[in-house]
């Protein structure tokens, strides 16, 4: 081979390609995951927003436009320059490759004319780029089954590990259903403890007031004992009287008989006889003397008696009835007793129950929150090694492309030596390769794009994830009563939008405590959402976050709501105030 074919061949091994590489974007949507900026989600939504303007915001208005029409206008005018630089550029490589095809031809002719050398080692050196091309593209195959069998075991434990999410979910509600039922027990454990402990202190007031009637009951029969006593004492004293009248009288009678003994000689009255007459008045003196002292005598003995019977049977009624009552308030006494001790024993034992339960319901809290913290670990754990999986999905894909992309490239080219080589015979332009080569082109990038959608297909029937775009209109009707009404929702059910829309002069801040946000399905309340305590102020914005959107809130204005996601469709939103009075109205109608 002359130096001169060398030299040709040489440059033409070392021209670069002019082919590119091309750029292929797969997207993916997985229908459980509703976050709109996921990696395996696309969707393209179109707003028709009909909302009446106030006349304070045309100026406004008007002024945006004219700066946004500034600012295509600017944009555009670039993209025309960069565009006017990528043509002058094109149209200098095109004089070049022109300039270079008519130096080709002329080396052509002059191949021609010249006799036929031994084109073997450069058959050899290209068979033996093709080998090593052959084994670069099995050692990606396999790569490349080996990454998917991976894929396909991550997706598997990825799933397994959402099952045992959803486990632990579960039962970390029936933890909380377990919990609240033992508070509630409690709590009637605590009524009734309260009602015993009212029980009791009503007792020990009975108690109290029947000490007191039994020191009063004590008291009165201790002055009745007195009363008795000094009633003793003066009938007592009243016999020791009568006793004294009694020998006083036989006093005086031994007296009269004495006086009889000593009394002189009767003296002789003419016509009486005076003893006789002293004798008969004497005597009857004495008696009546006698008489008077013993009626006097009976009638106090016998008021003494009367007195003193009426005062026995008196005590002795009293000292039965105080008995019976004593008795009486001592059988109560020792009942309510046994009835506090019953009590105080059902106290101890229900204070022991509740310290048990209280017990109990602390371990399980503990346990909960143990649960808790394990699942909020294995989450994590679990986000982190998705995320990761995902981004060594992207970076194999990424390889994956840019090595089909350079497994193409090499194959135009061999092709385009081939066809040079092989040129003798077809006499085929520079033009006619560059055309086949951009056929073989778009038939590799045909074949890459069965083999994605061939992945496609497969990753749908293994694993349920949807490999395609979405594509619909959502149409929104707002209204509003107030100074609160709607901004925007998210096609995708993972927010929705409030804001203050009142300005200037008429600004003022709103309070949302105690408002309630209604989603409305076919008429019917699908969910509602309270609201937090927040002052809204002019021109502020409200976003509520569905909780598979987002974990938590970020900001004061951010809350984030129960719902994993609040769907999509055809629906209504309502917003209410504290007395539930409709203040703002949004539907939407979605189609696709």
């Amino acid at each position: 081979m002359s130096s001169k074919s060398k030299q040709v061949l040489d440059e033409e091994q070392g021209r670069q390609s002019g082919i590119q590489s091309r750029n292929f974007v797969i997207t993916r949507t997985d229908p459980r995951r509703s976050n709109a900026s996921s990696v395996f989600s696309s969707s393209r939504s179109s707003y028709g927003v009909r909302s009446s303007i106030s006349p304070g915001v045309y100026q406004q208005l008007s002024s945006s436009g004219i700066t946004d029409f500034k600012g295509n206008r600017e944009k555009e005018k670039r993209e025309m320059q960069n565009l006017n630089e990528r043509l002058a550029s094109y149209i200098e490589k095109v004089h070049f490759l022109d300039a270079q095809v008519k130096k080709l031809e002329a080396e052509n002719e002059a191949l021609r004319n010249r006799k036929v050398e031994d084109l073997q080692p450069i058959r050899d050196a290209y068979e033996n780029e093709l080998r090593q091309a052959r084994k670069v593209i099995d050692e990606l195959s396999s790569t490349k089954g080996v990454a998917e069998a991976k894929l396909a075991g991550l997706l598997d434990e990825i799933a397994s590990l959402r099952a045992l999410i959803v486990t632990y979910e579960g039962q970390g509600k029936d933890y909380r259903k377990k919990i609240d039922t033992l508070t509630n027990q409690l709590g009637e454990f605590e009524g009734e403890l309260q009602s015993l402990r009212l029980r009791v202190g009503s007792l020990e007031d009975e108690n109290a007031k029947l000490r007191e009637l039994l020191e009063k009951v004590q008291e009165q029969n201790r002055r009745l004992r007195s009363d008795l006593d000094a009633e003793t004492a003066a009938h007592i004293e009243a016999d020791c009287l009568a006793q004294t009248k009694t020998e006083e009288a036989e006093f005086y009678k031994d007296l009269l008989d004495q006086l009889e003994l000593l009394k002189p000689e009767p003296i002789q009255i003419k016509g009486m006889d005076y003893a006789d007459f002293w004798k008969s008045e004497l005597a009857k003196c004495v008696r009546e003397i006698n008489l008077a002292y013993d009626e006097k005598i009976d009638l106090i003995q016998q008021d003494c008696e009367a007195k003193y019977a009426a005062q026995i049977n008196q005590l002795r009624s009293g000292n039965v009835k105080d008995g019976m009552q004593l008795q009486h308030a001592q059988e109560e006494v020792k009942k309510l007793r046994g009835q506090l001790q019953d009590k105080n024993t059902a106290y101890a034992e229900l204070a022991t129950r509740i310290a048990s339960l209280q017990a109990e319901r602390d371990e399980l809290a503990r346990q909960l929150s143990e649960l808790e913290r394990e699942l909020e670990e294995q989450r994590i754990k679990y986000n982190h090694d998705v995320g990761d999986l995902e981004s060594e999905l992207t970076s194999v894909l990424a390889q994956l492309q840019h090595l089909m992309d350079a497994k193409m490239s090499l194959e135009l080219e061999i092709a385009c030596y081939k066809k040079l080589l092989e040129g003798e015979e077809s006499r085929v332009g520079l033009r006619s390769l560059v055309e086949q080569a951009i056929g073989t082109a778009g038939k590799g990038a045909s074949n890459l794009k069965e083999v994605i959608q061939s992945s496609k297909s497969r990753l749908d029937d293994d694993y349920g994830l949807t490999l395609k775009e979405s594509t619909g209109s959502l149409t929104v009707q707002r209204s509003s009563k107030g100074t609160i009404g709607f901004a925007s929702i998210d096609h995708s059910g993972g927010n929705v939008v409030i804001e203050n829309t009142t300005s200037g002069a008429r600004a003022k801040n709103q309070s949302l405590k105690d408002w309630v946000l209604q989603k409305l399905v076919n008429n019917k309340v699908s969910f509602e959402i309270k609201l937090k305590d927040l002052e809204l102020g002019p021109g502020r914005t409200y976003t509520i976050w569905a909780k598979g959107a987002k974990d938590k809130a970020t900001a004061d204005n951010e809350q984030v709501a129960d719902q994993f996601s609040f769907g999509v469709g055809t629906c209504t939103w309502k917003l209410l105030d504290e007395s539930s009075n409709e203040k703002a109205t949004l539907v939407a109608k979605f189609s696709g």
